[in-house]
């Protein structure tokens, strides 16, 4: 079977597209992680600071 270049380009381009989509959505899970344990810590850090006596 014999791809012309027109062929090549548009899988390379379908390629591309899904690695760059694969990417942002590795960042963006990566960010939301992080986003998260930050939040928890904040929570943990109060929940304790309230039990602590005399503050």
């Amino acid at each position: 079977m014999i791809q012309t270049a027109g062929d090549q380009a548009f899988w390379f381009v379908v390629i591309s597209v899904c690695l760059g989509a694969c990417f942002v959505w590795a960042f963006w899970e990566i960010e939301q992680a992080r986003r998260h344990r930050q939040h928890r810590r904040e929570f943990v850090r109060d929940a304790r600071r309230s039990i602590v006596p005399g503050h």
